[in-house]
């Protein structure tokens, strides 16, 4: 098989003008939520900050207001609904991760670190398919929003018996493994945690080293019940903060008889 490693940092999308506006606008509200206040400039200031018309910057904000993002009242500041911006970077949802930072209103960048075939490591391999050989893929990839380490990620991938096609270092780790495996992803078994920095992490994210960051575990299994990927990653610890919906339990699952 043959992996493609494309060089340097990776602009993962290139942005419309219109999206360029939506960005810029998204970059607002996340500073009004950072310091608190809660409220936007007005139209006619960030038509000048983003170097666009007022029209423009008023369609944005109707988007982000379907969304329920902002808040609009007629002669009142647009003010930002924190909550329902965290929901931006869901949990739950298995997006990738550019298109996350891109939602936050962020440039996200992307750069392949290492990319080879290994002998799948001892400590992984109970985690995997069964049905896989002894090598893997092992991806290591770093992003980056607005030119700041934001993440840092290391995908290992097992190899099943039989011919492998190639595959592209940054492309999202569950298309790498369907394919190489020809079968997709159905679920992904995620564990959150935290993590204090050592030399090696503090380094890649560029923090200081103890720092605690956010730390995620996820195995990508398939609809046949394969586990064709183990995916390591450590976040900046504020850069992007996720959020998940919980349900309650109906309340009449507590009435007898029901």
């Amino acid at each position: 098989m043959y992996i493609t490693v494309p060089e340097g940092r990776i602009v993962t999308s290139t942005l419309t003008e219109d999206e360029r506006i939506l960005s810029g606008v998204l970059r607002h509200v996340r500073e009004a939520a950072r310091d608190s206040n809660f409220l936007l400039p007005g139209e006619i200031k960030l038509a000048e900050r983003l170097n666009c018309s007022r029209p423009q910057v008023r369609t944005a904000l109707a988007q982000l207001e379907r969304q329920g993002i902002v808040i609009r009242s007629q002669g009142s500041a647009t003010v930002v609904d924190p909550v329902a911006l965290r929901l931006s970077a869901r949990f739950e949802a298995s997006v990738e991760y550019g298109e996350v930072l891109a939602r936050m209103g962020y440039t996200p960048w992307v750069e392949v670190l290492t990319a080879e075939t290994i002998e799948l490591p001892a400590d992984l391999a109970p985690l995997l398919s069964p049905e896989s050989i002894d090598c893997a893929v092992r991806i290591v990839v770093r992003w980056y929003a607005d030119g700041q380490a934001a993440m840092v990620a290391e995908y290992t991938i097992p190899l099943p018996a039989g011919e492998h096609g190639g595959i592209t270092a940054t492309d999202p780790v569950y298309e790498s493994a369907k394919n190489l495996w020809g079968e997709g992803i159905a679920w992904e078994i995620v564990t959150a945690g935290v993590a204090l920095l050592d030399d090696k992490y503090s380094e890649l994210l560029q923090l200081d080293e103890g720092t605690e960051a956010k730390k995620w575990e996820t195995i990508g299994v398939t609809l046949s019940g394969q586990r064709i990927f183990y995916a390591l990653e450590h976040h900046h610890p504020t850069l992007v903060m996720y959020s998940f919906v919980r349900t309650m339990r109906a309340p009449w699952s507590a009435i007898p008889g029901q």
